[in-house]
């Protein structure tokens, strides 16, 4: 160990140093023996700020706080840095060594730890030390005794030298234990304790450097978190949590703060190095986000709390390490000149001020933090703002009220702080501040100076609030009184204007405010117009003022209206409890009623119209009066429906018939539905009439609106019988002929127009068939000089496909399969606001006489278009089949002119060159029995099927044999599927006959043998039609033909050339050969096609029969044995083409398969290879002469006949 202890005190210990120490210590030891209140508050901090400075000057350092109180023992512990020799020395001798001139050390000011000595003079204090010639601390402890006078003081230091021990390892955490003795050492601990609660939140803000703080009060434990500091760049304001655990409890506190940190020149000119200017302002706020003062706290902090200094009262938390208090840190100098006058540097009191005066622009941050989150209780901004605080020592009130109050006072008066009664938040200087001086009872001269300022006034309990913190002598607060508000409601002069400044009851607040008046200010009522008459004005009390009472509101009204003046002398009948003594009774208002009305129209009479007569028992005459009074109120814009209870009944006599007529005539002056004057309001009028008036001969009146909407008279209009409006358009936009001219609007209750004239659809059928009648281009007179008039194509044609869209309602009339027809052909498919279906009679039907024809026209020119039915069926998007349904409906329902029918080919002809096939003679029934249910929907061509089966049907081979013949039946024979609409029919019989004729024609004619139609028409109808038929039939049907049918076969069919060939091939072949080759006949003919083509000059053919192999080679034959291999095949065509002599070189090629090489004359080369026994493979290898003229090409043909197949590559 070291040896520290034998020479410490002896070192620096010296005998003048313990009077300087009794001169140190003994009078503020004194002041201890009985502590003020703020030393008793005092002496913790002093203990929090020695484990602060502990670390001063190590930026990177923290300190953790432990205090646990049990009973009477107070143990205060941090593990701040190590002492040195010269602190602890300080510390023992009541000397500050090392903190005078440390800025960020808030011990600097000296003598604060002796405040400790308020909770006890003896105080045990362990720790760690760093000797002076060491660098790693060692521990320590010593005890401190401070009791007694000058002999006792000095003994208790000496026995403080002896207790001094050391320890060979750190303790790590320094402490101090107190125990309290006294009554007011007690009353000291919970002083501290106590402070310690209310400000240990606000030191953690401004002294980051402690990163915990733990308070064990009698087993009760107190923890502090730091929350996370949230920045808010706009504001540039801060805002942290801190969660204080006590106990079971855990309490958030909120701070809102703005700091600054700047280089400041006159401190770095004052200390003599750089130094930055450090202040920080907070406010607290509660857990409803409302400003929350501790009026325990100080406002003036120097990073811990000058206690004693709470009499600064402020609206925020001013910290600022860079404050220069008194010694005990319990006030700020501001007392003095900002220079010293010695030095010419700032002074004391000139930091002071600078700190306050630059504390203005954070207090500003703070406010638009505040104003602009929405932050409650904002009049505890102004806190401290409303005086001068009283402060006696180091103060200047002057400089405090100029320089620091008035710029707070400025600043807030710019921000809206105070909350009025509708939660809004105003600028003061917005609001009215009651004044509360002259009246007893507050609340009640709040509530009418609320309402007669439009609460342009706080809250009650802000008024009350804010009256605590506002100063008086500001011109730019308004505080306002009783007697101002009376004067304003005089200058409002009515209700009215009083009544947009006030809450909605004014009446209620009237019958309130006049009796509080009378009580308290009697002579304003003489004095100000306060008191509203019946015309809501406000009046003095003067004699002629009275009430009325029992007149009723509705005459009143009455009398006013016809210029009557009424309300202006009475007292209006909500002031309930007011009364000049005079009251005026019903009977004069009524004289004055009816002295006022005359028999002469005038727009007065209106007045009396308003009024309805509620209580009249005559119920129909009440709704007269309100049917009455609503149709005048559209022409007149009467106000309103009035209660005319109490009115007589007669009042209205000669006077309604009066209003009737003239609401009649104004009617009629507008000559059409616009405006005011509606479809609805017309039905009104006219169900007035009818159910009131039934003496007004309403066709005098020209109010009733045709279907153009023009008023006309009942004379010249007819009602519409479910007239489409298609029929309507179509003869105004084809014709010009504009029949809603004549037509009742739709609209319109024909119920209440005495008139029985009609019109409907079928009414008009003769000027539509006029229109359609017109010729369509003009012819003129030469007599007249005029053309004739004339209705254009086009228009007829747009005219027909108006009335297309005309659909009666029975689903199976022809009118409406041509509108479905027409929707098909023309690629249209209307929707249901497109077309119209009308219920209709039989003689309606000729409404579409004319029209049809048009439509007819369109469907003709869309199947004209094509030539057969695919093309058309392609055009109208739809199948086969179902095109042929329509084309059978439109050509026997409704038009087979034109090219429209289609043949037995789907071409369209013309159908008086068609036919029916089949005869008719066995036919029941007419052709429209195929029709019978006939809708395109329904159509189906199965009945076509049924109905072909009634009749003898001419067979479709004979209907070929014709047609070889040179009769084209097919051709003239109308669909089967359009039924039978031609005029004449070919029977079966007609058809033989026919046929009979021209093949004796033909027989008899030699010239016709030749030709090969003859021939097979021939061929079909001897050798296989006659054999499907019975010979009765054949001698019947075909009487020349059939009985000289072997003479035609042998003149037509078989001819000399044939004869012989059949005899050559009968020689060459026997019989199955000849079966074999007719077997292969269609692979002969694609042989015997290609080799006799102009550029083939060599054919083999091949074929194998059941005996032999027999090998054709450009006519000539050779047979060989059945057992013959594709080896001896192979060299027979090497043999015949090497002779043949029509090649440049034929020879052998070696290869796997073998092979014949064959080069042309003009150098064409090819390969026939054995390929297998059933293959022969051509290949053509002369790659290069592939573009050679093909006129020179020479081609090897073969052919294998009943081989399984043959490569060619040529």
């Amino acid at each position: 160990m070291s040896n520290i202890g034998e020479n410490f005190f002896s070192k620096k210990r010296k005998n003048v140093f313990g009077k300087i120490y009794i001169a140190n210590v003994r009078n503020r030891l004194r002041e201890l023996v009985n502590p003020n209140d703020a030393d008793c508050k005092r002496w913790i901090w002093e203990l929090v700020q020695n484990a602060k400075d502990s670390i001063s000057g190590q930026p990177n350092r923290r300190v953790d706080i432990e205090i646990n109180v049990n009973s009477d023992i107070y143990i205060f512990k941090h593990n701040g840095s190590p002492f040195k020799e010269d602190t602890l020395f300080g510390l023992l001798y009541k000397f500050s060594e090392g903190k005078t001139n440390n800025y960020e050390s808030t011990g600097r000011f000296g003598t604060g730890f002796l405040t400790t000595h308020a909770l006890s003079k003896t105080v045990e204090i362990s720790g760690d030390l760093i000797p002076d010639d060491q660098t790693e601390p060692i521990g320590f402890s010593v005890t401190m005794y401070r009791e007694g006078e000058d002999k006792e003081l000095l003994e208790g230091l000496e026995k403080t030298e002896n207790s001094l021990r050391y320890f060979d390892k750190p303790l790590n955490w320094t402490t101090y234990t107190y125990k309290a003795v006294t009554e007011r050492n007690r009353e000291a601990g919970d002083l501290g304790i106590q402070n310690f609660k209310d400000n240990i939140d606000k030191v953690m803000l401004f002294c980051p450097e402690i990163n915990s703080i733990k308070l064990v009060d009698n087993d009760n434990t107190i923890t502090i978190e730091r929350g996370r500091d949230i920045y808010f760049h706009e504001y540039n304001c801060y805002k942290i949590n801190f969660i204080v655990n006590d106990g079971c409890k855990r309490i958030k506190k909120t701070f809102l703060y703005s700091k600054i940190d700047e280089y400041d020149e006159k401190l770095t000119e004052r200390f003599g190095t750089d130094r930055n200017i450090r202040i920080c302002c907070a406010m607290e706020l509660d857990e409803n986000n409302d400003i929350y003062i501790n009026n325990s706290s100080p406002s003036l902090f120097c990073s811990l709390p000058l206690v004693g200094s709470e009499v600064h009262e402020l609206p925020f938390i001013i910290n600022s390490p860079d404050f220069e208090p008194d010694s005990e840190r319990q006030s700020i100098f501001l007392a003095g000149t900002e220079t010293d006058e010695k030095t010419g540097k700032i002074s004391d009191p000139g930091i002071n001020r600078r700190i306050l005066t630059k504390s203005h622009e954070i207090y500003k941050n703070l406010l638009k933090f505040i104003c602009n989150n929405n932050i409650g209780k904002r009049y505890m901004a102004a806190r401290g703002l409303r005086c001068v605080p009283n402060v006696t020592r180091f103060f200047d009130r002057t400089w405090y009220k100029k320089s620091f109050i008035n710029p707070l006072r400025n600043i807030l008066l710019s921000f809206p702080i105070v909350r009025n009664n509708e939660n809004q938040y105003k600028i003061i200087s917005e609001l009215n501040i009651p004044d509360y001086s002259n009246e007893v009872n507050k609340e009640q001269a709040y509530l009418f100076i609320s309402q007669v300022y439009k609460n342009a006034v706080p809250s009650y309990e802000e008024s009350i609030n804010i009256e605590r913190y506002l100063w008086k002598d500001d011109d730019i607060i308004n505080f306002v009184d009783i007697k101002e508000c009376v004067e304003l409601i005089n200058d409002y002069r009515d209700i009215t204007t009083f009544e947009k400044n006030i809450n909605e009851d004014v009446w209620n607040w009237l019958n309130s405010f006049l009796p509080f008046i009378k009580s308290y200010h009697p002579e304003y009522l003489e004095d100000y117009a306060i008191i509203p008459n019946m015309n809501l004005e406000f009046v003095k009390l003067n004699k002629s003022l009275a009430t009325s009472l029992n007149v009723p509101e509705n005459i009143i009204e009455c009398l006013e209206s016809l210029n009557i003046e009424w309300k202006k002398i009475h007292i209006h009948k909500k002031i309930t409890r007011y009364s000049s003594g005079t009251d005026h009774k019903i009977s004069i208002a009524e004289s004055k009623i009816r002295d006022k009305l005359t028999t002469k129209w005038s727009e007065k009479m209106l007045t009396l119209i308003q009024y309805i007569p509620y209580d009249c028992i005559d119920e129909n005459f009440i709704q007269k009066r309100k049917t009455v009074y609503e149709l005048c109120s559209v022409m007149w814009n009467l106000s309103g429906m009035k209660n005319g209870s109490g009115f007589s009944k007669n009042l209205w006599n000669g006077i309604d018939e009066m209003v009737f007529d003239k609401l009649l005539l104004v009617i009629q002056e507008f000559k059409e539905i616009k405006d005011k004057i509606s479809i609805e309001f017309i039905n009104k009028v006219l169900v007035c009439f009818s159910n009131y008036f039934p003496n007004t001969i309403i066709s005098n009146y020209s109010i009733i609106p045709n279907q153009n909407q023009e008023l006309r008279s009942t004379k010249n209009l007819y009602k519409d019988i479910n007239i489409p409006e298609i029929f309507k358009d179509c003869l105004k936009n084809c014709f010009g002929e504009d029949i809603r001219k004549e037509l009742i609007n739709k609209e319109i209750n024909i119920n209440n127009i005495h008139t029985t004239e009609k019109k409907e659809i079928n009414d008009y059928k003769d000027i539509l068939n006029k229109y359609f009648s017109m010729a369509e281009n003009p012819t003129y007179n030469r007599y007249s000089r005029t053309f004739s008039d004339y209705i254009p194509l086009q228009s007829k044609i747009e005219a027909a496909k108006c009335l297309i869209r005309i659909v009666p309602s029975d689903s199976k009339s022809l009118q409406r399969k041509l509108f479905n027809l027409y929707q098909k052909f023309s690629k249209q498919t209307f929707s249901k606001n497109e077309y119209c279906e009308i219920d209709i009679k039989d003689y309606n039907y000729k409404l579409w006489d004319n029209s049809n024809k048009y439509i007819f026209d369109i469907i003709r020119e869309i199947i004209e278009k094509n030539k057969d039915v695919k093309s058309l069926a392609n055009d109208l998007r739809k199948s086969e089949k179902d095109t042929l349904k329509y084309l059978n409906i439109f050509i026997n329902k409704f038009s087979d002119k034109g090219r429209i029918v289609p043949n037995q080919y789907c071409q369209f002809c013309e159908i008086k060159k068609l036919m029916n096939e089949g005869d008719d003679s066995d036919l029941n029934s007419d052709n429209d029995t195929v029709f019978e249910n006939d809708t395109i929907s329904d159509y189906d061509t199965d009945s076509d099927d049924s109905y072909n089966k009634k009749i003898k049907i001419i067979p479709e081979e004979l209907k070929d044999i014709a047609k070889y013949l040179g009769y084209d039946i097919k051709s003239i024979l109308i669909h089967k599927d359009m039924g039978r609409p031609c005029q004449r029919s070919m029977s079966y019989e007609k058809l033989c006959e026919k046929i009979d004729k021209i093949m004796q024609e033909k027989h008899n004619d030699k010239s016709t043998y030749t030709d090969p139609d003859f021939k097979k028409g021939a061929y079909e109808l001897i050798e296989k039609y006659f054999k499907t038929k019975s010979e009765d039939e054949l001698t019947n049907s075909f009487k020349y033909t059939y009985s000289v049918k072997n003479n035609i076969m042998i003149d037509v069919v078989l001819d000399e050339e044939a004869r012989k060939t059949l005899v050559n091939i009968r020689n060459k072949y026997n019989d199955d050969e000849i079966k074999h080759l007719l077997n292969h006949s269609s692979e002969i003919k694609e042989f015997l096609k290609k080799s006799l083509s102009k550029n083939s000059t060599q054919s083999i053919v091949i074929g194998r029969s059941n005996n032999n192999i027999r090998i054709s080679y450009n006519g000539y034959y050779n047979s060989y044995n059945n057992n013959t291999t594709i080896d001896d095949i192979y060299n027979i065509i090497y043999k015949l083409l090497l002779n043949s002599n029509k090649f440049r070189d034929v020879s052998m090629k070696n290869s796997i398969y073998g092979g014949i090489k064959i080069v042309t004359f003009n150098g064409y080369e090819f390969i026939i290879e054995k390929f297998d026994y059933y293959n022969l493979l051509i290949n053509n290898n002369n790659n290069n002469n592939n573009n050679n003229n093909n006129n020179n090409n020479r081609k090897i043909n073969i052919i294998l006949l009943n081989f399984r197949s043959i490569y060619f590559y040529l």
